[in-house]
Parts: C-alpha cells; sequence; structure tokens
C-alpha cells in the first residue's frame, strides 16, 4: 500500500497505474462477454436481453462505483468537485458509449448488419430519451426550492429516474419474450461449467471491476492536484467527461467488440444502450448518498453540453440502427465520430 501511494504521488506513477486498473477493467469485461454469451445458454434469455439488462447493469457498476466514491470523498466544502466528477462522469459515460456503436459500425463493417437483427432496439433508444428528459428537467430545477423528497433527500425529478428504469425495464422483458428471440447455443465450456464454479467466477469478474472503478476514481481525483503534489491540475468537470468517463466505459467497449466479432450484435447494441439507461440511476444514487446537499445544485452548467450532445447522438444512434447499406451506416458513424470530437474540444 505504501508503495502504491508513493507511485501515485508522481504524474508519471499516476499514469502508469492509471493505465494499469483500466487494464485489469478491460480484461476483466473481455470474460464478462464470454460469460455473457454462457448466461444466455443457462438461462435462456438470448444475447439481446442479457445485454441489454444483465451486462449493462455489470458494465455499469464502475460509473456507479466511481459517481459515488467521488461524492463521498468530496463532502462538505468540496462538494462542487464531487458533483462535476460524478455528474461528468455518468454524462461522459453516455456519450462515450453511443460512441462505441459508431466504431462498431466503422471497424467491423461485415458484422455490423442491423437490417439482419430481429430487434432494432428502438424502444431502448426512446427509453434512454425519456430518462435523459427526466434528468433534463432535475438539472434545470436543481436550484427550485421545496423540490426535496422526505426521508430521501433527493429531489423529485431525480426520483423518477429509478421509477421510468424499472417500468422500462419491464415492458423491454416483455418485448423481447415475446419475440421468441433464437439464441445460438454457445461453443464455449463456459457455458457446460459446473453452476457453483460459474457464479463464482461471474461474482469474481463483477468484483474485479467495482475494485478497479473504486481506484479510478481516486486516481482521478488526484489528477485535479496541482503540480506540486503530483497531479495535473484539471478541472473536475473535465476529469469527469473524458478521463473516468472514459476509463470506466472500457467494459462496455470490450465486451460490446467481443460480442460483434462472436456474432451477438444484439447483445452489443444491447449492452450499450441498456448502459446508457442504468447510468442515469447513478443520480439517483449519487443525490441520496449527499442526504439533501443537492448534487445537481453544486454541478457544473457546463454538463449541458454533454446532455445536447447525449440526445444528439442518440437520435443518430436510432438512425445508425436502422441503417440498411453499409455506406449509410458509415456516413451516420463518421458524424457521431466528428460530433464527439468537436465536443470534447469544448472541454479541453
Amino acid at each position: 500500500m505504501q508503495f502504491f501511494e508513493q507511485l501515485i504521488g508522481t504524474q508519471i506513477g499516476l499514469v502508469i497505474a492509471f493505465i494499469g486498473v483500466a487494464a485489469i477493467v478491460v480484461l476483466s469485461g473481455i470474460r464478462l462477454s464470454v460469460y455473457g454469451d454462457a448466461l444466455g445458454d443457462r438461462t435462456g434469455l438470448g444475447s439481446g436481453l442479457v445485454g441489454l439488462i444483465f451486462l449493462a447493469a455489470v458494465t455499469s457498476l464502475p460509473e456507479l462505483v466511481v459517481s459515488l466514491t467521488s461524492i463521498i470523498q468530496n463532502q462538505g466544502a468540496d462538494i462542487p468537485k464531487g458533483a462535476n466528477l460524478a455528474t461528468g462522469n455518468m454524462l461522459g459515460s453516455n456519450v462515450f458509449n453511443l460512441l462505441i456503436l459508431a466504431l462498431m459500425a466503422l471497424l467491423f463493417p461485415r458484422h455490423f448488419r442491423p437490417q439482419e437483427m430481429q430487434n432494432k432496439h428502438t424502444a431502448s433508444a426512446i427509453y434512454g430519451l425519456i430518462m435523459l428528459g427526466l434528468f433534463s428537467i432535475a438539472f434545470a430545477t436543481k436550484n427550485i426550492s421545496g423540490m426535496v423528497v422526505p426521508i430521501l433527500g433527493c429531489s423529485w425529478p431525480v426520483l423518477a429516474l429509478p421509477i421510468a428504469y424499472i417500468i422500462m425495464i419491464r415492458r423491454e422483458h416483455r418485448q423481447l419474450e415475446d419475440e421468441n428471440e433464437e439464441h445460438l447455443p454457445s461453443e464455449s465450456s463456459v457455458a457446460r461449467m459446473p453452476a457453483t464454479r460459474f457464479y463464482t467466477t461471474l461474482g469474481l469478474l463483477c468484483a474485479c471491476i467495482i475494485g478497479g472503478g473504486i481506484l479510478l476514481s481516486i486516481l482521478g481525483g488526484r489528477m485535479s492536484l496541482p503540480a506540486s503534489e503530483g497531479g495535473f491540475n484539471m478541472e473536475a468537470s473535465l476529469i469527469g467527461t473524458i478521463f473516468l468517463a472514459i476509463s470506466t466505459s472500457l467494459p462496455e467497449l470490450v465486451i460490446s467488440f467481443s460480442s460483434i466479432r462472436l456474432g451477438f450484435l444484439d447483445m452489443s447494441v444491447g449492452n450499450v444502450l441498456g448502459s446508457n439507461m442504468f447510468n442515469l440511476l447513478i443520480i439517483f444514487c449519487a443525490d441520496v448518498a449527499l442526504r439533501g446537499s443537492g448534487m445537481l445544485s453544486s454541478a457544473s452548467s457546463r454538463n449541458w453540453t454533454s446532455i445536447v450532445l447525449i440526445l444528439v447522438l442518440t437520435l443518430l444512434a436510432g438512425a445508425l440502427l436502422r441503417s440498411r447499406r453499409p455506406r449509410e451506416s458509415i456516413t451516420v458513424a463518421s458524424v457521431m465520430i466528428l460530433l464527439y470530437i468537436a465536443a470534447m474540444s469544448f472541454f479541453a
């Protein structure tokens, strides 16, 4: 532990530690893609539903842990810093997740054939926009008094996020079950692994992702320190939106790329869109963790850029998933990437 503290006390050591922890998250995500496919075989849910619910929740655990840790570590006078880290991490992760769809279309044109998907995930995209709308209302009314929910301490619009999520996931679950999605059996021995060993390994992989998320939060927070203390003197909103968001989105990236190469495009798309829905629950958890201090009221107004970007990218993602020809997919994907680059230059 003392060696680790000395390592992250310098800028070079901080970067090395950041890359090392991110690598752990990536490797855990690779294994989760295999276990997610096996879970679809074991439960009969199919790849689309496993990606939308299970993998989306698991790969969003780093975002949840990072945001909660940022809030808890920066209470009191440092609430604005924690609020910006938590909010920027969540919104930045959603932006990067949508970029994953564009990268899949450009890097895997042979496998990215949305016209062959049984489920176009249109409902998932719409549900994501509805939850984004609820969050926008909460963010716009953050300074209005009398909006706090008793006991929980969060605002009423924030409370609507978990309620909407439960309703939408139940509807999506029923819809996917009614479609009787055909799931190809996995050739991996993981699907035939004894139940105890299978679920124990699955739990350990989840623990690695959670632990990696906690460490990434600590390292990300140190990046905002002055250079004399081994940091980079960066703004909390910049760290949350770029560094923490991309690092904690690595599981989604790795799982999506691994899944599409295995031929499970449904699972890839479901993982991305499901993660974006789950990520919005982070605001509810973080706001409750502050016990009435009002997380969103301390968050920077620069986060509106990410909100608008998520809206535009989600609409473009819907067009991408309904494209019928490779040329259409490449065009829409290129526009999404250019928008992302332009938006990140605003934060830089």
